[in-house]
């Protein structure tokens, strides 16, 4: 023991003594040391498996500190933290001008071997898996308790529920290790006989068992019970009854075997109470808006089911009519009242109105990247302006369509000044820029092998990180089996802090021979082009385009018309076009409602070699129904003439149709007119193509974005040769579709079927797809 420094007398020789006594009965005996004593050394004793260096880079007590019971005290809470250990001890021994401190531990065995017993009815990997113990772990009761409890849970989902296991060790503490054994006793694996369903009045038996999970063993199900799963069941049936204006329903069940012990009688019995209807609906301490005006936003009416989501959502409809004029802090609390002796139920919502809230100032936040003036430039709301619900979720829809960011939310937040708050827009940045390279297959372009470097949030002046004035610049090649292209194009959205668009591209694209797809010569097009845009309004916008290029027409097939013939060699194009476009669509990369309608008109001849005029038009609508189903429709047509000195319609100008962007279920540009002698599509003057498209979402993200979607589909079109052979007749496929985001980019999977017969080509299911590349 360490001195204090002279001879201890009796009464503290005794003292000591009583200390040492109580410290070996209550707690981890350490040796004697004052309080304050300048600490030399410290060790550590009793490893064997565990390096030192690790254990004392835990402790606080360190050479050259003062002793300190605390300190130690918290050091030895520290070492049974780590895991490593069953017993700590501290001992002190007194050494010249100090004291050396020594921590005992004693470890916990290794496992040295794990013993699997008994009928396991798993794979024994799964089973090792499953309990998270390995071979040279160091041994902890809790930890295989936690194991043993995550395998039980597994033999129970499998169907096994009265699994037993039990664990017990050899140990071998020469060695300190020990040999877990574990012994399975999975029992029969036990399956639901039949479901019972006891107390519904109004809804019948097949409809209860429709909502559940839980189903009994048949060809198709294998009837496993699992206690977690009947419990989300009997919750889902309380939701659908009180959906349905029960709103005291009961439901419970109970288990019970067979006298074999390997059925399962599973007996739900619900009590449904009455169903409650709506009796009044009134609405107080309105004073902007009349009680008949916003009675129309109700769903609950007199004499409806009521319930409590429909209670909710009117609540919310009239909090959204307030804050769509600006009283965003208005509140709406329903109040219901159940008349005993009608059984219905009185509504009533209490309004608090306030005051109208206007817009202090538009605070930015997360854009690291992203300039202010390209996020606040899309806000259609400014400072000074009452806070209107309608304008701020265009405004999110405005910023979701740039592409920019992850997620844009908003917030409001109160000011000094009364009735003025501030509206803060908080975004998270996607990345715009790649540099892409990969390749893809579709029953189009055949294999293809691209390589794409864009920013879709460029920045010309921002060296050297060019990045967050919304300017897209994009250079793309493409070299394929059928086709070889390469594309710069740039873009800026607003010219001199203007809403007017400006671009310019350049390309040369190149489209090989290949009979398989209809394509009887070898295409290749030079050239450039000025865009001009402007947006008049959220939905409206006007587009203009100028193109100048350079058309070769070589290695036409022998059989080819005299006309086809013609077109061999080189032509200058000079083209001037106009579009207008209305979109008024929620999401303009995965829209689910709202409408696109566009116009354009094309010259060409203002210069170059051919005259023509080109015009077309076409209107998609997208309407969500139920939950997960949207019905597209579209309709596009368009004709083209030539005029002048030109005879005839380059066939390079001309429209095909047939695959996977057209009439679907018909070979690619296989409909419309074809060469007499080859048999190949010349293409024509006139243009028409509709489709309708029921869509559902079949899986969707944690962030509710889509992933799995199938379709079903029917298509219609054609293309005439000549503008007034328009409409004489009309082709038709259907068919089933899928659509799938990877990580790879969206993949489009059709199986189409042609309606129509067209000479010359089967009536077969044909499979059209398309793999594209993700940035």
């Amino acid at each position: 023991m360490l001195s204090r420094g002279r001879a201890a007398g009796p009464w503290q020789r005794l003292f000591a003594g009583l200390l040492s006594a109580m410290l070996m009965v209550t707690g981890p005996v350490r040796g004697w040391a004052a309080e304050g004593a300048r600490i030399l050394d410290v060790d550590v004793k009793g490893l064997s498996t565990i390096a030192k260096e690790t254990t004392l880079a835990r402790v606080q007590t360190r050479p050259g500190m003062n002793y300190s019971d605390a300190i130690i005290s918290e050091d030895i809470r520290r070492l049974f933290a780590q895991g490593y250990f069953t017993d700590v001890q501290v001992q002190t021994e007194p050494l010249e001008d100090g004291v050396r401190v020594i921590f005992v531990v004693k470890e916990k065995p290794v496992i040295k071997d794990i013993v699997l017993e008994g009928e396991l009815h798993l794979a024994k990997g799964k089973v090792m898996n499953l309990l998270g113990i390995k071979k040279n772990d160091l041994y902890d009761p809790r930890k295989v308790k936690d194991g043993i409890d995550q395998l039980k849970a597994e033999y129970r989902r499998k169907g096994y529920y009265r699994a037993e296991i039990v664990t017990s060790t050899q140990d071998d503490p020469a060695r300190n290790s020990v040999t877990l054994v574990v012994v399975i006793d999975a029992g029969a694996r036990m399956r639901i006989k039949q479901i019972f369903i006891e107390g519904n009045l109004a809804y019948s038996d097949r409809k209860i068992r429709y909502l559940m999970k839980t189903k009994r063993k048949h060809w198709w199900s294998p009837g496993v019970y699992d206690e977690q799963v009947l419990e989300e069941d009997l919750e889902r049936i309380r939701a659908f009854y009180r959906q349905h204006g029960y709103q005291d329903v009961a439901v419970n069940q109970t288990v019970s075997t067979d006298p074999t012990g390997r059925w399962l009688y599973v007996t739900v019995k619900i009590t449904e109470g009455v169903q409650h209807h709506v009796g009044s609906v009134t609405i107080t301490g309105n004073t902007l808006f009349t009680e008949t005006e916003l009675k129309k936003l109700l769903s609950l009416k007199p004499g409806a089911v009521y319930t409590t989501e429909a209670s909710q959502s009117d609540l919310r409809a009239i909090k959204q009519y307030y804050g769509d004029r600006g009283y965003i802090n208005a509140t709406v609390a329903p109040d219901t009242h159940l008349d005993e002796a009608t059984k219905r139920m009185d509504v009533k919502f209490d309004i608090v109105e306030h005051e109208l809230v206007y817009v202090n100032r538009v605070d930015i936040r997360g854009n690291l990247r992203t300039k202010d003036v390209v996020i606040r430039r899309e806000l259609r709301i400014n400072p000074g302006e009452p806070f209107d619900g309608k304008r701020i979720r265009r405004s999110l829809e405005r910023l979701y369509n740039l592409g920019y960011f992850e997620e844009v939310n908003v917030d409001t937040q109160p000011t000094s000044t009364p009735n003025h708050d501030d509206l803060i827009v908080e975004v998270k940045e996607a990345k715009t820029g790649s540099f892409s390279f990969g390749g893809g297959f579709s029953s189009v372009d055949r294999v293809v092998g691209l390589v794409e470097l864009e920013q879709r949030n460029f920045d010309l002046l921002n060296w050297p990180n060019f990045v967050g004035a919304g300017q897209d610049l994009r250079l793309r090649a493409e070299v394929g089996t059928v086709r070889r292209n390469f594309d710069l194009s740039f873009t800026e959205p607003w010219i001199l802090g203007y809403p007017l668009s400006f671009g310019i591209d350049l390309f040369n694209r190149t489209r090989l021979r290949s009979s398989s797809l209809g394509f009887g010569f070898q295409e290749r097009r030079m050239g450039g082009g000025l865009r001009l845009g402007k947006e008049f309004t959220d939905h409206l916008r006007l587009d203009t385009t100028y193109q100048l290029f350079r058309t070769q027409i070589s290695d036409v097939v022998e059989q080819a018309s005299a006309d086809l013939k013609a077109e061999t060699g080189t032509t200058d194009i000079s083209v001037v076009g106009s579009t207008v476009t209305w979109d008024s669509t929620d999401n303009k990369f995965d829209p689910t409602k709202g409408l696109v309608a566009f116009t354009g008109a094309d010259l060409a001849g203002l210069g170059g070699d051919r005259d023509f005029y080109r015009l077309q038009g076409g209107v998609s609508t997208f309407v969500p129904h139920f939950d997960r189903f949207v019905l597209e429709s579209r309709v596009r047509s368009g004709i083209v003439n030539n005029y002048g000195s030109t005879n005839e319609v380059p066939i390079f100008e001309r429209f095909f149709a047939g695959g996977s962007n057209t009439i679907r279920g018909f070979r690619e540009r296989r409909v419309g007119p074809r060469d007499p002698l080859s048999n190949d599509p010349i293409g024509g003057e006139a243009m028409f193509m509709g489709s309708i498209e029921e869509v559902m979402t079949l899986m969707k993200d944690e962030r509710g974005k889509s992933i799995l979607k199938g379709s079903v589909f029917w298509d219609v079109g054609n293309v005439w040769r000549h503008v007034d052979q328009y409409a004489q007749d009309i082709q038709s496929g259907t068919g089933v579709g899928f659509r799938v985001n990877t990580p790879i980019g969206p993949v489009r999977v059709d199986l189409g079927f042609p309606i129509t017969k067209i000479e010359g080509e089967g009536r077969k299911p044909r499979l059209h797809f398309n793999i594209s590349r993700s940035f």
